[in-house]
């Protein structure tokens, strides 16, 4: 089902640095960002990406051009890898306000994720670049 491309890059360095960092950065994340990631992962485990999401509106767009972020169909991989280590470093400081904006954050790209995955056929997929197949491997990680 995965084509070349997309199994390619889940056997790349990205992934084996986002396992690691996943695993030892598992304890700083905020409680509301490892609820979106259990969520995500239950929903994956039972519909397979057959659940329809709602469309990222563009309000939240904006909130993420706002914060010099890419759409997630943009992200590469190693842009997506350093993307999850800035929202882990918000999370982990004192600054509440901080740690809203990384939740914020979060949420909008899962969110992203779940259209992608519900919506964008296969075929459309290899097209995208490789940050949400990142984004998918961290979310299992910081779930489990």
């Amino acid at each position: 089902m995965l084509s070349g491309l997309t199994k390619d890059i889940y056997n790349s360095s990205y992934l084996d640095e986002i396992s690691l960092s996943g695993l030892f950065l598992r304890a700083k994340i905020s409680p509301f960002q490892k609820a979106c990631a259990n969520n995500y992962a239950t929903l994956k485990k039972i519909f397979s990406y057959t659940v329809v999401q709602p469309k990222v509106t563009n309000i939240e767009y904006n909130f993420l051009n706002e914060n010099e972020l890419m759409p997630l169909e943009a992200t590469s991989a190693s842009k997506m890898c350093d993307e999850l280590l800035e929202l882990v470093n918000l999370t982990s400081s004192k600054i509440e306000k901080n740690v809203k904006l990384a939740d914020k954050i979060f949420e909008i790209r899962v969110k992203e994720l779940r259209y992608i995955f519900a919506n964008v056929p296969p075929a459309k997929m290899n097209e995208m670049e490789s940050g949400y197949t990142v984004l998918d491997r961290y979310l299992e990680f910081i779930a489990g």
